[in-house]
């Protein structure tokens, strides 16, 4: 007899899950936020070239995220909004992963970064149950002071001295990392395992190669910053948010940008979202937007290890 049938979350957690499912809510609710419902399938899927998405019969994408739908509200004058909402990426599994998960989403109009990043720790406190303070840290000085190396020196050497100097391994083919390929490696085996020693961190104004959807600026150095910030608990990443690129000229470049890298990668192929061009075209307002994964704040919450323990059904069990 298998009991391959039964939900990996128990019925005690599953009731402990719905009461914070209901706080967020109530979180949103107190300030006037409206909650929307936008659709999971759409004619268009991202070109971000790090994410893969599920596609369906009649040329239909799962959404990796809702954030193009809720936009096309804020330009349709819909004012500040959230969403608790299902999102699907391919190929993404493991304890803090699941192909299917869910996420709150939501955009504050004219409301600086800074000060969403405070709503941001005000929601992660309410659900933890207790206060937290996130140090804010730049992304260069995450590299710097976690990883041991100047992400921009010269000489690309200095990565692999950084790798020795940290007792990580140093991957095969050194020569062949392109610098980006060694940020990202030195996030994932250095950075991110230092940030749970400090306790709550945000890291932002990431590289400009980095900013997806975000508005950039140049900073004293020179160098080109994205006004986007992430926010790590006990070496778990917990949301993605920027200061909104409003610019529909230069989101269809960066889409254009994306869908060559993706052409070189030999990845599908999907159409550019002409509905959200159409819709920064028409004027979205200035604001800030973040996403946050619900089943990892739980899991937080919840004191358990691994996504599985605060979902009923995760993939590929299902």
């Amino acid at each position: 007899m298998t009991s391959s049938f039964k939900p990996t979350c128990s019925r005690e957690t599953w009731k402990a899950r719905q009461s914070l499912l209901a706080k967020v809510r109530t979180f949103f609710e107190k300030r006037g936020v409206l909650e929307v419902e936008t659709p999971v399938l759409s004619g268009a899927g991202g070109t971000d070239p790090q994410l893969d998405y599920f596609e369906v019969e009649g040329n239909r994408y799962m959404m990796t995220s809702p954030e193009f739908h809720m936009k096309r509200l804020l330009a349709a004058g819909f004012g500040d909004i959230f969403q608790i909402t299902k999102s699907f990426r391919k190929d993404e599994s493991g304890s803090h992963h699941n192909n299917e998960f869910s996420m709150v989403e939501w955009y504050r109009v004219g409301m600086p970064q800074e000060r969403l990043m405070d709503e941001v720790e005000s929601l992660v406190s309410e659900i933890i149950g207790q206060p937290i303070h996130a140090r804010r840290t730049r992304w260069i000085d995450a590299f710097k002071e976690y990883a041991g190396v100047d992400p921009f020196c010269e000489n690309m050497d200095n990565f692999v001295c950084a790798c020795e100097s940290q007792g990580i391994p140093v991957p095969e083919g050194p020569e062949r990392m392109s610098r980006e390929d060694w940020w990202d490696y030195l996030m994932v085996f250095a950075v991110e395992p230092a940030l749970a020693k400090n306790g709550p961190e945000f890291i932002l104004d990431y590289p400009q190669s980095q900013a997806a959807l975000a508005q950039t600026y140049v900073g004293v150095d020179g160098h080109t910053w994205a006004r986007r910030f992430e926010l790590f608990v006990d070496q778990v990443e917990l949301c993605n948010g920027y200061t909104e690129l409003t610019d529909a000229a230069e989101q269809r470049r960066r889409f254009e940008a994306d869908l060559e890298i993706r052409r070189q990668m030999g990845k599908p192929l999907p159409p550019v979202d002409e509905h959200f061009l159409a819709a920064l075209e028409s004027g979205m307002p200035a604001c800030s937007g973040v996403a946050l994964g619900l089943d990892r704040l739980f899991m937080l919450a919840l004191g358990k290890k691994e996504i599985k323990d605060v979902v009923l059904f995760p993939s590929p069990i299902a």
